[in-house]
């Protein structure tokens, strides 16, 4: 099967997100005929590019797809050419990815949609915005380790360049956790890695926690964390205003220290 050009850019979306569900793809393929996203997706489910997952029983929530393995050999065999970004060892994961959990699949689906309302809040300000998901940022030895997951920067004119990173907490997160996670920032900032490697200043951090009992479980922790280390910024939210909402300046809570 010779595949579109769309259709290749369909795989390397499912590359960088992993799951993502046929209105995901359509807005990132900014194309305005369902139909026709339905029809390159049949396609390549068919002749093996990817994997789709769907109950008939449930018509109202929309099919999610990820890579498969004919996906996976396109890709290996794009990622020799000069100038890709695809990294070879990652593709081999597409042999679980079907075993994986249904919350890890929504996790991957609401970074998507993360994604997917900065770029139109982007948009409406004339802004330029530069997004990577952890597959993205695989290979980057200077980055915190897990990585998180995304970085992104927002450039407007005449306006210094912001940058952030961007953690995403499922349901029920161990306290012991959220605590390792914001430590690892806190020791990465102070490790200074960042700062010298890209000679930017540190990116701010935003926490999306599942529900309001852990965001404020995480304001008390990192109040305690920032009377030690006071010039690194933590921005709070949770999964339900940012679905409503947007990733809108107002859906978040910036963490300040204790008087």
């Amino acid at each position: 099967m010779k595949l579109k050009p769309r259709q290749e850019e369909i795989l390397i979306y499912l590359y960088r997100f992993r799951f993502l569900n046929r209105t995901q793809i359509q807005k990132l393929l900014c194309h305005k005929h369902f139909n026709r996203i339905i029809v390159w997706l049949n396609q390549l489910n068919t002749y093996g590019y990817i994997r789709k997952y769907y109950n008939p029983k449930t018509v109202t929530i929309a099919a999610i797809y990820s890579l498969d393995s004919m996906g996976r050999k396109y890709l290996l065999e794009k990622s020799k050419e000069e100038g890709s970004r695809i990294q070879p060892e990652l593709l081999n994961r597409i042999w679980r990815e079907h075993t994986l959990s249904e919350q890890f699949r929504i996790h991957c689906l609401f970074l998507a949609d993360i994604y997917l309302s900065l770029s139109d809040l982007v948009t409406q300000n004339k802004a330029v915005l530069y997004f990577f998901t952890k597959t993205d940022l695989h290979g980057h030895d200077y980055l915190p380790d897990p990585r998180p997951d995304a970085y992104f920067a927002i450039k407007e004119a005449k306006r210094k360049t912001k940058r952030y990173f961007l953690d995403i907490f499922d349901p029920l997160p161990p306290r012991m956790i959220l605590r390792r996670r914001v430590k690892q920032y806190v020791d990465y900032f102070d490790e200074n890695d960042w700062q010298e490697a890209t000679n930017h200043p540190f990116p701010q951090i935003i926490l999306i926690s599942p529900d309001e009992r852990t965001k404020r479980y995480l304001n008390r922790y990192i109040k305690t964390k920032m009377e030690y280390t006071s010039d690194i910024e933590f921005y709070l939210s949770t999964w339900e205003p940012i679905r409503t909402k947007g990733m809108k300046k107002e859906v978040f809570e910036k963490v300040e220290e204790s008087e």
